[in-house]
């Protein structure tokens, strides 16, 4: 008798209601927390490649392989060399630009298409003792609910990871 009076006061079904109502929240907090650590991996990543890339464009590696396109042919491979595993060197997209004077430098406004890539830019390295603007992008989309609200895009709209280096080309003729 005493024990179907304790069972009869069991409440273990409280725990399993509580838990189906706290579970979506607790693993989209978890979920969104994982995919913010990969957006600013991605976005170190893309900083390290934007850097070395710069790098190479500094010391004349780049401009000194050839005519206009070998210079592009030099300057991806180079890229894809210090490209990581989360950041996939044929999606960066690359604004190269040379200028004399670091007074002179400016940026244009980007402009999209209808699948937010950047239509403006370009790849023009500098010479010897030119300072060389490095300015790149890539998309990340997100898998999380809500991270788009979150950044402030829509939701079809990727985000966008920016990095950018100047420096100034060393005389190597």
């Amino acid at each position: 008798m005493r024990t179907r009076k304790r069972l009869s006061g069991e409440e273990g079904g409280n725990v399993m209601i509580e838990f189906a109502m706290l579970a979506p929240v607790f693993f989209m907090l978890v979920m969104g927390l994982v995919e913010f650590v990969i957006f600013q991996y991605r976005t170190y990543a893309l900083n390290h490649v934007v850097y070395e890339a710069a790098r190479n464009l500094q010391t004349g590696e780049v401009q000194t392989a050839g005519d206009a396109a070998a210079q592009a042919t030099a300057f991806h491979d180079e890229v894809c060399a210090q490209a990581e595993l989360l950041v996939s060197c044929d999606e960066i997209i690359f604004d190269v630009r040379s200028f004399d004077e670091v007074d002179d430098i400016t940026f244009p406004p980007v402009e999209f298409d209808d699948e937010g890539n950047p239509i403006n830019f370009v790849f023009e390295p500098g010479g010897p003792e030119k300072y060389s603007v490095v300015r790149a992008a890539i998309h990340h989309q997100f898998i999380t609910p809500f991270m788009d609200k979150l950044f402030q895009m829509g939701p079809d709209m990727p985000a966008i990871v920016n990095s950018f280096c100047i420096v100034k080309n060393e005389p190597w003729e």
